[in-house]
């Protein structure tokens, strides 16, 4: 029998680490194809599941370089899918605490912006 390829281990280890990514405890199934995992993050979008898919790509590709080169190259790329993937889950998590103060912030350049705006349209006018 022969022996399995670290670039086999490795792309399966990918493929279970992405599955565990996009799994959603209340649609528990013991199915893992790669095309139902797809499907799920194409019909849920709300879960972010665009930077797993990214993050295990760009992974992916690493662990090919690194493995083709003899661990020369693929780093950048691996570090890269770790940290999209790494992204996907603290904005997932701490949306609240990142989105709030975002639109917070936003709303008070916007007022302040209007106002300055309005100012200065009521300076030229009484200048006129």
């Amino acid at each position: 029998m022969k022996p399995i390829s670290p670039a086999a281990i490795a792309v399966i280890s990918l493929m279970q680490f992405l599955y565990g990514c996009a799994f959603d405890a209340n649609k528990a199934t013991l199915s893992g194809k790669a095309s139902q995992v797809m499907n799920q993050a194409v019909e849920e979008p709300h879960n972010l599941s665009v930077l797993s898919v990214t993050g295990g790509l760009c992974l992916l590709a690493g662990m090919v370089l690194l493995v083709v080169t003899a661990g020369r190259k693929g780093w950048y790329p691996s570090i890269g899918g770790v940290v999209l993937i790494v992204l996907n889950f603290v904005v997932s998590k701490y949306s609240d605490f990142l989105f709030y103060p975002l639109v917070l912030f936003t709303g008070m350049i916007s007022a302040a912006w209007t106002y300055k705006t309005v100012k200065q349209i009521l300076v030229e006018k009484k200048a006129k």
